[in-house]
């Protein structure tokens, strides 16, 4: 019997058509560049807010690091439970709007309180994202096909971080202007106020854009526990694979925090670069590499997935490996565009994990629990990433270099560390993994009904 594009149904559900599956990755991936633009644009608006809202620097990290990562880590699990059991595209559409909405209460504020209490509202909404976008994409994609559609997915992370980067350099350049803006309902505003209002609004078309997704059936290719499953008992069970792999992707993403908010820095702050040269130069760069890395690796994994035994793990790896060679490299570079080069390979291979990571765990996990796994993994990478990330360089170079000028050497000592210690750590997953889907093979022959007795 022929089944359109030869994918016969699994569970009785018949798999959505091609369009459609791959519709639904294009919303997905355009709601989660908007949550990058909303959630980075502050980065480049620090001076202007500090002028304006008389905050210093310690404030300005807590409203960057601890009011957004937090709460965007902490509201993950239970909007992850929520993905596993209602509707995932109300799930994210509810949630697209009240980050949005946040995003505009960020161009309100007028005291570092206001400002926030917006932040964790950014944090929570976005949080609904992740999750929930997971299960859509896994469950409109058999598993030998859905690593390219993640790692499209998983790509937006650095296309957003670009394109925030080049609004943003555009936004610093109008943000030199004297005077203020009137803007419709709102009144007179300054400019940072202003360019968060705007990227708040615009990003509300995602509400009605998520009507256009289809929510796919439920299905699940390995069954290593029933829909009652807890997520703390799956874990346990398989502490052997779960803790090693999300320790290593944790800690990694200390290297991807760093970079992302101290590389601006660095060509700031020892190159002499304008802060608009930043965001065009270093922007594009991050949008077309780190982007490409993304898909460059879930296309690696699945044209080696039957010649190379665990290829996702394996590219992985190997992307880590790269990365903190690469990254050291650009760190340590005396020549602003010989470092933006290193930046360029760097930002490739540092984001080549983007998909294959977060592809392994969908594919070890049962349906009932993938929610609720991409929940922990997203939370312990935000966790870990953006308290760890930003402070160790920010340790290194105050206390061991002592000079704000060794920017660039400190993020080299982190990249250098973290990069390959972490890459080990995922190539030792390989065996846990195998035991891990033997596990769930055995038991799901048991609980056929056919099951020998």
């Amino acid at each position: 019997m022929k089944y359109p594009d030869g994918l016969p149904p699994l569970n009785g559900q018949p798999w959505p058509s091609p369009a459609r599956a791959w519709w639904t990755v294009a919303v997905l991936t355009f709601a989660y560049i908007v949550s990058f633009v909303d959630r980075t644009i502050l980065s480049l608006l620090i001076e202007p807010i500090k002028a304006d809202l008389g905050l210093g620097d310690t404030q300005i990290a807590l409203v960057q690091g601890l009011a957004f990562g937090l709460f965007y880590a902490l509201m993950g699990l239970p909007l992850g439970w929520l993905a596993d059991r209602m509707s995932r595209r109300l799930l994210v559409a509810v949630g697209a709007g009240f980050w949005c909405l946040a995003t505009c209460a960020c161009g309100l504020a007028s005291s570092f309180p206001q400002l926030f209490v917006a932040r964790i509202g950014v944090g929570v909404g976005e949080a609904a994202l992740s999750p929930a976008a997971m299960s859509l994409i896994s469950d409109s994609f058999p598993r030998e096909r859905r690593g390219l559609p993640i790692g499209v997915y998983a790509a937006a992370a650095a296309a957003g971080g670009g394109i925030a980067l080049l609004l943003g350099g555009s936004i610093i350049q109008m943000v030199t202007v004297s005077g203020d803006l009137v803007l419709p309902l709102v009144g007179a505003v300054s400019r940072w106020q202003a360019a968060f209002l705007i990227v708040g609004v615009a990003g509300l078309v995602l509400v009605p854009l998520m009507s256009t997704v289809v929510e796919p059936a439920r299905r699940d290719e390995n069954v290593s526990g029933s829909a009652a499953e807890r997520i703390d008992r799956f874990v346990w069970r398989n502490a052997d694979f779960m803790v090693r792999h999300y320790v290593a992707v944790s800690v990694y993403s200390i290297i991807i925090y760093s970079t992302l908010s101290w590389a601006p820095a660095h060509f700031m702050r020892v190159f002499g670069w304008t802060a608009g040269e930043v965001g065009f130069r270093y922007g594009l760069v991050l949008l077309i590499f780190g982007g490409g890395g993304t898909v460059l690796g879930a296309w690696l994994a699945a044209r080696l997935r039957h010649r190379l035994r665990h290829s996702a793990i394996w590219v992985t790896a190997v992307g880590m490996a790269l990365a903190g060679v690469l990254l050291a490299l650009a760190g340590l570079a005396e020549d602003p565009w010989l470092a933006l080069t290193w930046y360029a390979f760097g930002l490739l291979f540092m984001t080549l994990p983007g998909g294959t990571a977060i592809q392994v765990v969908q594919e070890a996990v049962p349906n009932a629990l993938r929610g609720q796994a991409s929940a922990i993994y997203y939370m312990f990478i935000s966790v870990i990433g953006l308290t760890c990330g930003p402070l160790s360089v920010g340790l290194l170079n105050d206390y061991l270099f002592a000079d704000p000028n060794r920017l660039g050497h400190s993020m080299a000592i982190v990249a250098a560390i973290v990069g390959p210690l972490t890459a080990l750590l995922t190539l030792s997953t390989r065996a846990p993994f195998d035991r891990m889907l033997a596990a769930a093979e055995r038991s799901a022959r048991a609980a056929a009904p056919d099951a020998p007795r």
